[in-house]
């Protein structure tokens, strides 16, 4: 009896270390996979954490790529900025330069040389030529196409004077008259052609001048009293212009006569000039 109460106890003793194991097997892998969970929730946590902080960065640096995208905003600005820049300039470049007025009014000098002979002056029909002066002078010139002009000149001239019946050939017959003038012409003519505006161009003009007698000289029987101190002659210029140079032809046709008592005393003179304008 003894004997089997010992046997049962080492039996229960046996049943609750059996059991005592079991339930500490258990709870280890309870424990264990606490832990485990644990350790995933963990790891879960920081994955979503590190997900989160990748996020966050990448949101961060989002950010900034915005912040860069709005800071080249402000380039895109300066660009068209600049770009409005270069319109403007290019179009105060394409712009027309200011036209340069028309040169309404001029001056200028000349100097030439003339032809002189008188009206009268003929043998059996023939007119014996002029004998060759010169002349210098300034003028004012003003309007468009229209133009008005005077000025002032002084005039040599010097001619043969013959007078018929004197002698039997032109040799015998012949004189010389030497007279030095101060003449102021005025012209009116008009821009056949001219430039735009106005500096050359191709002129023709009429108009009139008086005369004055500054000195003479002769070599014929006429005293120096007998040639007139003053007579008007007609006038008839062909002009050209060619930028500040100018070349004129004028012809002065006497109106009366320029020695007393001798009539058809008319001067007939032909001019050449050239000159410079400003």
């Amino acid at each position: 009896m003894k004997r089997n109460s010992t046997l049962l106890a080492l039996c229960l003793l046996g049943t609750w270390s059996a059991f005592a194991q079991t339930s500490s097997s258990d709870s280890s892998r309870t424990s264990t996979t606490t832990t485990i969970n644990s350790t995933g929730t963990d790891s879960t946590n920081r994955s979503n954490s590190t997900s989160s902080t990748m996020d966050n960065s990448s949101t961060n640096t989002t950010s900034p790529t915005n912040s860069s995208t709005y800071s080249t905003t402000p380039n895109a600005s300066s660009s068209y900025s600049s770009s409005s820049t270069t319109s403007d300039n290019s179009g105060r470049e394409k712009r027309p330069r200011a036209e340069k007025p028309y040169k309404a009014f001029t001056g200028g000098f000349y100097v030439g040389a003339n032809t002189t002979r008188y009206k009268g002056e003929d043998i059996d029909g023939n007119n014996p030529s002029g004998r060759l002066g010169y002349q210098l002078g300034v003028f004012v010139r003003g309007g468009g196409r229209i133009y008005g002009q005077i000025g002032a000149e002084y005039f040599a001239s010097s001619s043969n004077y013959f007078t018929p019946g004197d002698g039997s050939s032109i040799q015998d017959i012949s004189g010389k008259i030497n007279a030095k003038w101060l003449q102021i012409p005025v012209l009116v003519g008009v821009k056949l052609a001219q430039s735009e505006r106005g500096i050359s161009a191709v002129r023709l003009a009429v108009g009139a001048e008086y005369a004055n007698r500054l000195s003479s000289s002769t070599t014929v029987n006429i005293d120096d009293n007998e040639i007139k101190s003053g007579t008007f002659l007609g006038l008839a210029n062909l002009g050209f212009d060619i930028g500040p140079l100018l070349i004129d032809v004028v012809y002065h046709h006497g109106f009366s006569d320029a020695i007393k008592g001798f009539n058809n005393s008319q001067r007939r003179t032909l001019g050449l000039n050239v000159g410079f304008k400003f």
